[in-house]
């Protein structure tokens, strides 16, 4: 069997895909993927050794820009690139769990008769699976919440599937007499979060520090014994959420659910009037992280609450348990049974 996964341009639509990859190669399936040029996808998926292309991802901005301008010739041609990805290699299923790149791809999937499965992750779903559902086979979510968005008749309560997330590597030294706290943005890094990174952290931590593809131009130098930046990280990224104490970090679904599967305390500080908010909210809820919102910290204050959280093991503790809570067993096997039952049907 022939399937085509697909999304991009940030790791929170490439997560839910990547977990399927092991099971689907195990079972004898062809596995492609589809992505962005600029995306920090590709790097990661090639280290499953199955093939990548890129096509042009046209996006939707949140505010008003002169590269709306652009949208209708980008799509133009993102629809003849897909056309071509499609026709050249045939897939049996297409699977998406968002990313403005699968647009096109299931669009075209749809008039050439070939199944797509589409994943919400997030509470809220996104533009582009908005612009998806009406073309696809089937639909799965991530939580209960979500299923009212989508129709009944095809959509289906699985969890939000999660990578093995046993560590596969030893490359990230970090002193053994200090806690350690991992912090990131995302596979694109966030500015925000990184300029509260400073060496003072470091005097009572380890850090690792994942600050994003293209950020290191933008970032203060910091040297310290402590201190270990890294732009992204694929398979060590395991090994770096194994050794945290706790972690900081945006308010994405993938990053939550790896979190929850690990049972890890975390300092979560959602993008600003994003669905990242209304995912936050839920984790607050739940008090299944500290929330903190981005337009209220400083250097002091962040800092602040990494010490406050790592000299309270209750509090790291009720956090552990909560967000363990939140993820739904077995969703990565429901998931690539839901795909290969698409071809069947």
């Amino acid at each position: 069997m022939r399937i085509l996964l697909t999304g991009g341009g940030t790791l929170g639509s490439v997560s839910p895909l990547l977990a399927t990859i092991p099971q689907l190669q195990a079972q004898k399936h062809e596995v492609r993927f589809i992505g962005t040029y600029t995306g920090p996808e590709r790097s990661i998926v090639l280290q499953y050794h199955i093939s990548f292309y890129a096509i042009l991802a046209p996006k939707f901005h949140r505010f008003l820009t002169w590269k709306h301008l652009l949208i209708p010739f980008e799509f133009f041609i993102a629809f003849f690139q897909s056309v071509v990805q499609l026709l050249r290699w045939r897939p049996d299923v297409i699977v998406s769990a968002g990313g403005f790149v699968s647009v096109p791809l299931v669009w075209v999937g749809w008039f050439l008769r070939i199944p797509a499965i589409i994943h919400q992750q997030d509470l809220l779903p996104g533009m582009a699976n908005k612009l998806m559902q009406p073309f696809a086979h089937n639909i799965t979510v991530a939580f209960e919440n979500s299923l009212h968005y989508f129709p009944k008749n095809k959509t289906e309560w699985i969890g939000n599937p999660v990578r093995d997330l046993t560590p596969t590597t030893d490359v990230i030294h970090i002193d053994p007499a200090y806690r350690t706290v991992l912090i990131f943005g995302g596979g694109t890094g966030a500015m925000a979060i990184n300029e509260f990174v400073g060496k003072q952290l470091c005097e009572f931590v380890n850090v690792i520090h994942i600050i994003g593809k293209d950020r290191a131009g933008r970032m203060a130098h910091i040297v310290h014994p402590r201190y270990h930046q890294f732009k992204i990280l694929g398979e060590e990224m395991k090994e770096a959420l194994q050794k945290a104490d706790i972690v900081v970090c945006r308010a994405g679904i993938g990053t939550i659910t790896e979190l929850a599967t690990l049972g890890k305390p975390a300092i979560v500080i959602p993008m600003p009037h994003t669905h990242q908010e209304y995912n936050a909210a839920f984790l607050q809820k739940h008090h299944a992280a500290i929330i903190l919102s981005q337009v209220q910290l400083s250097s002091d204050s962040f800092q602040g609450q990494i010490q406050d959280l790592l000299n309270s093991k209750k509090t790291q503790s009720e956090l552990s348990q909560n967000i363990m809570k939140l993820q739904k067993a077995q969703a990565t096997i429901l998931f690539v049974k839901k795909i290969i039952h698409a071809v069947s049907q």
